[in-house]
């Protein structure tokens, strides 16, 4: 599907991520992501044997779930699932959609507000939260529900607790949003996550990754503006939105010298 080979050289440059960087999955979504299903296989095409994560466009977006079937994706997972009624309706539209498919995706929800918070507990204690495979916890938009940072202290705080509670529940966990060289080994270290997501990549957030965090997250983030490269070329109308994205991610990659160890 790709052009002049690059295709081949994002598989490799994906599997150094997995096998030296901690990179254990690969993340992309019709939300704010705003991928259309064409790059979403493109992405699963790159990500070889590495899960896919989806992020879908609600609770009850079936036909992006319908395409995420179909596409055999690993996880997908809903964003603002803020109350118990929300979280019901997602279970349910995906216990309805994938009856009788041969690959049942993880059932994955986005803790992204206060509100979801404030919620959790009594989203844990019912019937369908025991179809819940992975609670992933979005900072930005929990930061800007909180009115605050999104690295204040309260922001962490609020975050560590749905990690917690999730952890005890046998989830596996995720943190993403804002997560930048400047601020990934205090989210490794004061968030007891199981993963730490950015847009498209996540990492195991095991000993050794927390030890070098910055360093591991520099590599995906080149990773990550060279895919946005390629999706430009290959997706000519929306060319300028991922060279807009590859440019930002280009300035975050700049401080260099907040790294421990050789680039190399």
């Amino acid at each position: 599907m790709g052009k002049d080979g690059f295709t081949d050289k994002l598989k490799q440059e994906l599997k150094h991520l997995s096998k030296n960087h901690y990179v254990t999955a690969i993340k992309t979504g019709t939300e704010v992501e705003d991928m259309t299903f064409d790059e979403i296989a493109y992405i699963k095409e790159i990500a070889q044997d590495l899960p896919v994560v989806v992020k879908i466009g609600g609770p009850e977006a079936r036909n992006d779930i319908r395409a995420c079937l179909k596409l055999k994706i690993d996880t997908i997972l809903a964003p603002m699932v803020e109350t118990v009624y929300a979280l019901d309706n997602f279970v349910r539209t995906m216990e309805e959609m994938s009856s009788g498919v041969e690959k049942v995706p993880v059932v994955a929800v986005n803790i992204e507000s206060i509100t979801a918070v404030a919620n959790f507990d009594n989203m844990i204690a019912t019937r369908s939260f025991e179809k819940v495979g992975q609670v992933t916890v979005g900072r930005s938009d929990l930061s800007r529900s909180m009115h605050l940072s999104i690295d204040d202290p309260e922001v962490t705080e609020a975050a560590a607790g749905v990690v917690k509670r999730a952890n005890l529940c046998g989830l596996i966990t995720s943190i993403g949003g804002g997560i930048s060289l400047e601020n990934i080994a205090i989210v490794s270290q004061k968030i007891p996550t199981l993963r730490i997501n950015t847009r498209h990549t996540v990492y195991k957030n095991c000993k050794e990754f927390s030890e070098n965090s910055a360093r591991h997250l520099y590599y995906g983030l080149r990773f990550e503006m060279n895919l946005y490269h390629e999706l430009a070329r290959m997706f000519a109308e929306k060319r300028e939105i991922y060279l807009q994205r590859a440019e930002i991610i280009h300035k975050r990659m700049g401080n260099i010298t907040l790294l421990q160890g050789n680039l190399k």
